[in-house]
């Protein structure tokens, strides 16, 4: 039996559950000019079900789940999940999706059972497509649990918050499906693709790496720390996150502090792009004197690859790394 065992998450409630479900899941277009490149696992190879290893999963609620036999018609609660399964060759189990599972684009054509959070969720759609799994990408869908495993169906939760979790997650989704090659493969150009980005950045000195600030919401002033994957991304990608050391994940700060601290590099999701124009910023009292305002070093990064726990994160750390050192990653 293959044992997973995932960090569960604390459960907090703040004003950024509020603020992800009204940007992080919503499709933007990417204003910073990478192109996504991780694409599904090369043609799919199915691990037949006489050969299935029974999966024992913590997941990240805490609960232990044993998959018996590969998951055959899946729903996802979440964008991170339905990306992930298509990149891992396991879009054809889905049966079902939210309604913002948005890619890749053949996911538009799967049945919505809701939106991303529990009140929006339809059980009775979930349990009209006959699944036989529901994967949840949020501690906040915990609440759905009960009434679905009434109705026969397991359900697992997986909200991964590293880049190593992220990683689990997906070899998890390849173990649960039988698509276990297909993953590893997966986990394997990932890695490369972190293993160049930061071997670049570790010839970059310590003294010469900019500072950053990464502004997830402006009203109030949210930013985050290292204790998430984007904090972390920023990091690896060589950035000193200006704000890196604060307890919170995504904690409410002052404009006081951004201005004491002077970024030189200010970065921002794609869905919040209208927030962070050189001239908007500019007019906010006292920013316009900052480092990365007055050398224009104000970036977009598509949210969507940013924002969402799934295997674009690489995409992400890309186009991170290209924001931060075009000299050393290229314009």
């Amino acid at each position: 039996m293959h044992k997973f065992h995932l960090n569960p998450r604390p459960v907090k409630v703040s004003i950024f559950i509020l603020i992800a479900l009204a940007f992080a899941l919503t499709a933007c277009a990417p204003a910073v000019a990478i192109e996504p490149t991780v694409e599904a696992a090369a043609e799919s190879i199915e691990t037949p079900a006489a050969v299935f290893s029974a999966v024992d999963i913590i997941d990240s609620v805490s609960r232990e789940v044993v998959i018996d036999a590969p998951a055959a018609r899946i729903v996802s609660l979440a964008p991170s999940i339905t990306e992930s399964l298509y990149a891992i060759g396991a879009g054809d189990l889905l049966v079902g999706r939210t309604e913002f599972c948005d890619y890749p684009e053949e996911a538009s054509a799967l049945p919505a059972i809701g939106g991303f959070s529990s009140s929006s969720i339809s059980i009775e759609a979930i349990t009209d497509l006959e699944p036989d799994l529901v994967i949840g990408g949020s501690i906040y869908q915990a609440d759905l649990i009960d009434a679905l495993e009434s109705a026969g169906i397991q359900v697992i939760i997986l909200e991964p918050n590293s880049i190593e979790e992220i990683m689990d997650s997906l070899q998890t989704l390849g173990a649960v499906t039988g698509h276990t090659t297909e993953a590893s493969s997966l986990l394997d150009e990932m890695q490369t693709r972190i293993d160049t980005v930061t071997q670049v950045v570790e010839t970059i000195p310590e003294e010469e790496r900019v500072s950053v600030f990464y502004e997830v919401w402006n009203d109030p002033y949210m930013t985050t720390t290292n204790q998430t994957f984007i904090g972390e991304l920023i990091n690896m990608a060589g950035g000193v996150n200006i704000f890196a050391d604060l307890s919170e994940d995504y904690p409410s700060i002052s404009s006081e502090e951004v201005i004491e601290k002077d970024p030189q590099v200010i970065l921002g999701p794609s869905n919040h792009s209208d927030q962070l124009s050189g001239e908007i910023i500019a007019e906010r009292e006292g920013w316009g004197d900052l480092s990365a305002v007055q050398n224009g070093r104000i970036y977009i990064i598509d949210g969507n690859i940013v924002s969402r726990a799934g295997p674009r994160v690489v995409d992400a750390l890309e186009a991170i790394a290209q924001a931060l050192y075009p000299q050393s990653f290229g314009e």
